[in-house]
């Protein structure tokens, strides 16, 4: 799976920048936040500089547009512990409460920190997701902003791609997004 991950990722690193970020059950430490995958994984992709590693979580500016995320331990915990079980509606649950990992480091291990918790969202994201879901889902919400405005704030679940072969397509421009089908499946 690893190699055909690579020769996958390699196809693609030619023309465009990727971000890997390593999942619950990857190779890299298991506590969040977790370490990136070493580039020893991917012998052909890692030989192009548009090849990056990231932490899970993980969180990044895009033309413009600031991009937050997790592997998806984090929703998981809280369906496992709470009344809440739909992703997307836990997803916008975090974003309100400002915490990527709320039950950490209770019910979801966690590396220790003392002086600064690393899963408080300091600055709003455009685009928020979360990964290894069982559906695709997606709503735009709307955030207050703190000047009596608002900050629209688009949602995503992603489902497991391994299970799926499907990946978002978010606008930047406009944060629209649809999900897109890789192989088989997508027929």
């Amino acid at each position: 799976a690893v190699q055909l991950l690579d020769e996958f990722l390699h196809q693609l690193v030619q023309f465009i920048d990727v971000d890997v970020m390593p999942g619950e059950f990857d190779p890299t430490n298991h506590t969040l936040p977790q370490q990136p995958l070493h580039y020893c994984m991917f012998p052909k992709a890692s030989r192009y500089d548009s090849l990056h590693g990231v932490p899970n979580p993980y969180s990044c500016l895009v033309n413009g547009r600031r991009v937050t995320g997790t592997a998806g331990q984090p929703v998981a915990d809280i369906t496992r512990y709470s009344q809440l079980t739909d992703p997307v509606e836990i997803l916008q649950q975090t974003l309100e409460w400002g915490h990527l990992a709320p039950t950490s480091p209770d019910t979801l291990p966690c590396y220790p920190f003392y002086e600064r918790d690393p899963f408080i969202l300091d600055a709003r994201p455009d685009v928020y997701f979360t990964g290894n879901q069982q559906t695709f889902q997606t709503r735009i919400v709307e955030t207050p902003n703190g000047s009596g405005e608002t900050h629209r704030v688009r949602l995503v679940c992603l489902p497991r791609f391994a299970e799926t072969s499907t990946c978002a397509i978010v606008n930047l421009s406009t944060l629209d997004c649809h999900p897109m089908t890789f192989g088989p499946a997508a027929m």
